[in-house]
């Protein structure tokens, strides 16, 4: 699996914040993202990665020394964009600096998962629920702890197949 060219630019773009905060001194990076991100790179990774991903709400750099928080996760675009509007702060519409237009495919997931929300309008809150495992990490809790007793299961057959 090649990266694509966003996986390029949304690390690239990470680690200038990262320099970023260090070098203001901060331990903690805020990021914007809210549901209908999360719900989109869900959809994303399914469909063409045949993984269970999105971003974490909260969890630790490489390097360690900086949290990366999103403390909009739980909170649907709409929303934010309403309140944007009320509080008369400036919406910049998604871009892409690579092909100068919106993420084709981004847009694609959002229309999909804007026409399944007509249909069953729960779809957001049962993504998210979906989600909340991968979002807080359990996931790859869950995979290690079953990786690793499937390892002692192996290591505790009787040698030969245990016919």
């Amino acid at each position: 699996n090649r990266d694509s060219i966003c996986s390029f630019c949304s690390r690239m773009r990470r680690g200038i914040l990262y320099n970023c905060a260090r070098r203001e001194g901060y331990n903690v990076l805020a990021l914007g993202q809210h549901l209908d991100d999360l719900a989109e790179s869900f959809v994303m990774s399914a469909f063409h990665n045949g993984l269970l991903r999105t971003m974490k709400g909260n969890y630790l750099n490489d390097k360690g020394d900086i949290r990366i928080i999103r403390p909009l996760a739980y909170v649907r675009e709409r929303a934010l964009r309403e309140y944007a509007v009320l509080a008369s702060l400036p919406v910049i519409d998604e871009n892409c600096p690579a092909c100068f237009e919106a993420p084709k495919e981004r847009k694609r997931v959002k229309l999909m998962l804007a026409s399944q929300e007509h249909v069953h309008p729960n779809v957001f809150s049962c993504l998210l629920r979906a989600m909340q495992p991968i979002m807080h990490g359990q996931l790859e809790q869950l995979q290690a702890q079953r990786s690793k007793k499937k390892q002692q299961r192996r290591a505790a057959a009787p040698a030969g197949g245990g016919r």
